[in-house]
């Protein structure tokens, strides 16, 4: 697909598509069965090398990820598993309510893993907060598709069920991007920082946004595993700016006639290649 926006703006890190099938592509990169993978890397291998990746239940091992990429949540499939996963999204083996069991549950982890069960994330300030959020502020999807797949937008096609476009941008193109998803919105609230794992950002929190009446942009990759990952991947100063699909679209038809085109931003471009 050759995009309008991206003619325009000229991105440093080529965007890439969120797209739902039931077929995969001979060259897609998957993980293996059984080997844990998380997909910031999908999506990183996806823009920076041009391939495409993905994958389906099988081979999407953790259970954020099958959650960010709509394959069910089952992080409240349990008492257990809602009492674990509450205390990794808060402080950890503090915040959790029988700490025997998860004590034991950190011990068998991965040693590169225990300091995570041990502080957690602290993305709440308390268990009963992440409850909540797992309950009631994570986007839930279950999708009636085999693969989620992650594209370079310049091999999709138009006739493809792409979900969203996401955009690994740097400040000056992030304040583009904005600007072109405002123009095309009525109100003065163009963007969702929602508060969840990175790679829901790039994918669920999109879906969700793809159903309202006013469809807003995601701003994604601002926790400490996203951070890394950019820094590693991409550059420090990268985020990623999520488009769901008919924001995408919005912004496409405007795109030739927008803020890309004025003098203040031809030389704000000038000076950031300086």
């Amino acid at each position: 697909m050759e995009s309008v926006i991206v003619r325009n703006l000229k991105p440093e890190f080529p965007p890439v598509a969120v797209v739902w099938s039931n077929t995969i592509p001979d060259d897609t990169f998957q993980f293996k069965k059984g080997k844990f993978g998380c997909i910031l890397y999908l999506f990183a291998e996806a823009s920076r090398r041009g391939k495409i990746t993905g994958g389906d239940r099988e081979t999407i091992e953790c259970n954020g990820g099958r959650a960010a990429l709509g394959m069910g949540v089952d992080f409240d499939a349990s008492s257990e598993l809602l009492d674990r996963y509450t205390a990794v999204f808060s402080k950890g083996i503090k915040s959790a309510n029988d700490q025997k069991a998860y004590r034991e549950r950190m011990n068998a982890a991965p040693r590169s893993w225990r300091s995570l069960y041990e502080y957690g994330e602290r993305r709440h300030c308390n268990a009963e907060l992440a409850k909540a959020w797992i309950l009631n502020g994570l986007p839930r999807y279950d999708i009636q598709y085999k693969y989620v797949l992650f594209k370079p937008l310049s091999r999709t096609d138009s006739n493809e069920n792409i979900r969203a476009v996401i955009f690994p941008v740097n400040p000056v193109e992030l304040s583009g991007l904005i600007t072109l998803a405002g123009s095309v919105m009525s109100g003065t609230d163009p963007v969702q920082v929602p508060q969840g794992p990175d790679c829901s950002s790039i994918a669920a929190f999109a879906y969700a946004q793809a159903e309202s009446s006013q469809p807003r942009a995601v701003l994604g990759m601002l926790g400490m595993d996203g951070r890394e990952m950019m820094r590693k991947r991409f550059r420090g100063d990268i985020l990623t700016l999520t488009l769901p699909i008919p924001l995408f679209q919005r912004m496409e038809e405007e795109a030739n006639d927008c803020i890309f085109h004025i003098p203040s931003w031809k030389r704000l471009v000038d000076c950031k290649k300086k």
